[in-house]
């Protein structure tokens, strides 16, 4: 009976007959020594950290076979692992729970309200992991399994965020809004006319300026100051002494 490789299950390697059966298999010591001794035979032209990057980027198993041009048998233990990780990333990326209004919602349940049709994957890049969705449109966002955080990394995984009325600390660069501060100058109301105590302010500042500008003219004598009357009234002028 032929048996291909599935996927991995926890501890168990999940095979399919030709008939589309699936069997599991508990991984022991038996099948680990069996895999070591393959190893060295089907992964000369090749080291591990190459299968693990190329699975890490999106490839297949079957199509990391082909670029190494060996048997899926021979990267099948190498990838195993990476496969079991890029799983527990969009396993939490999916579940990762984010506002929506009033209440929380759940990552893919939003995508799902806006591309019913989609399908993620999880790759590797330089900038980290990043959760990619495939239906009307491809959409890619960038996670952090650490902090939960997922923020938008193409315009139409941005354009999802608007339409769900996501918070922007998750979906968008927060914007701060400047606002100025525009101060009103309340000028004093100009009275309709001048009070008494202000005439009488006035007239006595009047008086002090003129006696302080008047000063002898000769040496016999000096002018002689103006009346109360004449400074109030602007009546009479000072008279000159004669000699």
């Amino acid at each position: 009976m032929e048996l291909k490789f599935v996927s991995r299950e926890g501890d168990y390697l999940v095979f399919e007959t030709a008939e589309g059966t699936r069997v599991r298999t508990l991984i022991d010591d038996q099948i680990r020594d069996a895999i070591r001794k393959v190893q060295p035979l089907e992964s000369s032209n090749f080291t591990p950290r190459e299968v693990q990057q190329q699975i890490r980027s999106g490839l297949s198993v079957s199509e990391v076979a082909v670029n190494l041009g060996v048997p899926e048998s021979a990267v099948e233990p190498f990838a195993l692992p990476i496969l079991d990780e890029i799983r527990y990333i969009i396993d939490a990326a999916l579940n990762t729970t984010l506002p929506d209004g009033p209440t929380m919602k759940r990552f893919e349940d939003m995508v799902l309200a806006s591309d019913p049709a989609a399908t993620f994957k999880a790759i590797k890049s330089d900038l980290g992991w990043e959760i990619v969705a495939k239906g009307a449109n491809t959409y890619s966002w960038l996670f952090d399994p650490r902090s939960r955080v997922i923020e938008p990394n193409s315009e139409s995984a941005r354009k999802i965020g608007k339409a769900n009325n996501l918070r922007d600390s998750i979906f968008t660069a927060p914007v701060k809004e400047e606002v100025q501060e525009v101060e009103t100058k309340v000028e004093p109301a100009e009275t309709a006319g001048a009070s008494v105590h202000d005439l009488v302010q006035e007239l006595r500042s009047r008086r002090e300026q003129t006696a302080q500008e008047l000063k002898p003219q000769t040496a016999k004598g000096r002018a002689a100051l103006p009346s109360w009357d004449e400074i109030v009234l602007g009546a009479g002028s000072l008279e000159s002494d004669s000699d």
